[in-house]
């Protein structure tokens, strides 16, 4: 996904093997499963050409990480919830934090 999310335009699985570190060395048929596969999830697209078969992400690396947060967190408690995306945000630069806070009120402003 990472390689499909920097790529500007569609990839051909050739392209997403090339883009694979070196000491992967995954083979044709390997790569083309696995986006066959993340394909039938739903979270790449394919497209045919007139002469190959080429890939993009469906979802955006941001849509994709709050995906896998909510359903991460979904059997958590309220306390755990709270706990473990404080924990996130301690990671976090102070402009990052800034960034947050705003989104945070919009959100609140939404649901008002």
């Amino acid at each position: 996904m990472q390689i499909l999310w920097r790529k500007p335009d569609r990839a051909t699985v050739e392209d997403v093997r090339q883009e694979l570190p070196p000491e992967r060395n995954a083979a044709y048929t390997t790569v083309q499963t696995v986006l066959n596969r993340l394909s039938e999830r739903g979270l790449v697209q394919r497209h045919s050409d007139a002469r190959a078969i080429k890939y993009d992400a469906a979802i955006s690396e941001a849509d994709y990480l709050s995906r896998s947060l909510r359903n991460t967190l979904d059997g958590a408690s309220s306390e755990a919830r709270r706990s473990a995306l404080a924990s996130l945000a301690d990671d976090l630069d102070p402009s990052e934090l800034e960034s947050i806070r705003k989104m945070a009120e919009q959100v609140r402003d939404r649901r008002s």
